[in-house]
């Protein structure tokens, strides 16, 4: 396989290493990938490489989740309006993306993922009445698709929605995945007609799929032995720093 320019083995061993802990992120959770990824990667590769291997590597691991669901057909039609928009958002969000200079992309990431972790870790959430839903879910969609296109991260937008709504945790399950796929497919299609996909990109994304899914039957079995909120509060508090520290390298204190 041929690795994208600027990527040694040495980098290659810590990108790999950098999706095993995204993957006990994500298995532990139940979503998070991206945002353990992203917060990572721009040290070691170029931030347009790192939200291109994301944006391949992100639906691939909520294939199960949707399978896995009692009615995947229901899940796909109450969500259905969230993608139609979603995709507007996803071609408004590529073209910015294209753009913007790594510095203003390391700042807009450093920005969304220390304001999720704070919202996160301060219990904060958006309680959606029924009547509300459908006209959420297109608002939703559209906000998930243009920051999934910056930052491949749209997970918490889309988990405050599904939260919001109050599913239980199986529909929760098959519905984040659902979401999931969908965005990344947008997304990937988007990335390839602006360039920031090619083939060598696509190759090491699925390289970093194994590590990433041998980090999420490691998370799965964490989840099951460890306190849940304890878990999910060492992760925020954790990418919380990373966060901070991209905004000051985005800011160019570090």
């Amino acid at each position: 396989m041929n690795l994208p320019d600027g990527v040694d083995p040495a980098a290659l061993a810590t990108v790999l290493a950098i999706f095993f802990g995204g993957g006990i992120v994500k298995g532990g959770l139940g979503f998070g990938l991206p945002l353990a990824t992203m917060s990572m990667l721009p040290l070691v590769i170029p931030v347009d490489m790192a939200l291109a291997i994301n944006v391949i590597v992100q639906p691939a691991t909520n294939l199960g989740q949707l399978i896995a669901a009692e009615n995947p057909a229901a899940t796909m039609r109450r969500f259905a309006p969230v993608c139609l928009t979603m995709a507007v958002g996803v071609a408004i969000g590529t073209a910015f993306v294209t753009g913007l200079d790594p510095e203003s992309l390391t700042l807009l990431l450093g920005v969304f993922v220390t304001a999720f972790c704070l919202i996160s870790l301060r219990g904060v959430s958006l309680p959606i009445p029924p009547r509300r839903e459908r006209p959420a879910g297109l608002a939703v969609g559209l906000l998930a698709g243009a920051i999934g296109a910056l930052t491949t991260a749209s997970g918490p937008i889309l988990v405050i929605y599904l939260l919001g709504l109050g599913v239980d945790r199986r529909e929760f399950r098959a519905a984040i995945g659902f979401l999931f796929i969908v965005s990344g497919a947008m997304i990937v299609g988007g990335f390839w007609s602006v360039g920031f996909l090619d083939w060598s990109r696509a190759g090491l994304a699925l390289l970093c799929m194994v590590p990433t899914f041998l980090g999420m039957a490691i998370g799965n079995r964490l989840a099951r032995r460890l306190p849940p909120e304890g878990f999910r509060t060492a992760v925020l508090i954790g990418l919380s720093c990373l966060g901070a520290n991209f905004l000051m390298r985005g800011l160019g204190v570090l």
